[in-house]
């Protein structure tokens, strides 16, 4: 069944699903995945962060149709015999995925990742004049009940370092909001991540290994290129996909 936000803030339960991880494959053989990174989707910005509802479904159809098998973050490691692996990530995680992502992953049984902003969940980011909505605990734990979604770290309370990222701040500092995230989400949801994606994509040699000591194993960053598989989980590169992408655009980031 297909959920809106709106009907969802009627209807949704509450039960939390546990995370699946995946074992790293030894001897695995070489595969190519395009790991793409989505912020928002919306008709109300125009901005390279924010997709329009009709083009994201247009490429959803279009990897459907075509045989791309969208799997979880975590399959990298142990990925299908499949010429045709995709991962998809959506950052800060707003309100959006539930009215515009979601249904489309149901359908077609896409998987997703979504990196959140722990200390901002269910309430808003400023954006000039508007405000864009984020998603609430009780619809991460809809989502993660679905099976469909995994949850990932995208700071707690650090978001706003904008010009240095993770690197504006100390390694204790880093540390305290890692566990914080941690903390929050297990109580939130009953789950846990090793999944983290660095916020405006800074980090360092220090910072990979502060987020590694508290148990984070995948490190997504925002350098644009293929995951080759088998790779460094510590340094995923992703794809980003803004309003520029036209379909002929997202069929050369997805191949080539």
């Amino acid at each position: 069944m297909n959920v809106t936000r709106r009907e969802f803030l009627r209807l949704a339960g509450t039960v939390a699903a546990s995370v699946y991880i995946v074992s790293p494959a030894v001897g695995a053989e070489a595969v190519k995945i395009p790991v793409l990174m989505y912020h928002d989707i919306s008709n109300l910005f125009d901005d390279t962060y924010t997709v329009p509802p009709s083009l994201f479904a247009a490429q959803m159809e279009w990897l459907h149709n075509n045989g791309f098998r969208v799997i979880s973050l975590r399959e990298i490691s142990n990925p299908p015999v499949h010429d045709k692996a995709v991962v998809i990530t959506f950052d800060d995680g707003y309100a959006s995925f539930m009215d515009y992502a979601f249904p489309l992953f149901q359908e077609y049984g896409f998987r997703a990742t979504i990196n959140i902003i722990g200390g901002l969940v269910g309430k808003y980011i400023p954006e000039g004049g508007n405000s864009r909505p984020l998603l609430s605990w009780d619809e991460y734990r809809y989502l993660l009940k679905s099976g469909l979604v995994d949850i990932g770290y995208h700071t707690h309370s650090l978001h706003e370092f904008k010009h240095e990222g993770v690197l504006g701040v100390s390694d204790d500092e880093l540390r305290r909001d890692l566990r914080m995230f941690r903390d929050t989400l297990r109580e939130e949801t009953g789950t846990k991540t090793d999944i983290l994606a660095w916020p405006y994509g800074f980090y360092d040699a220090r910072k990979i290994k502060i987020a590694r000591e508290e148990g984070f194993l995948y490190l997504q960053t925002s350098r644009r290129a293929f995951f080759s598989t088998p790779g460094n989980y510590i340094d995923i590169p992703r794809k980003d996909i803004s309003n520029r992408h036209n379909l002929a655009m997202f069929r050369t980031e997805v191949t080539s």
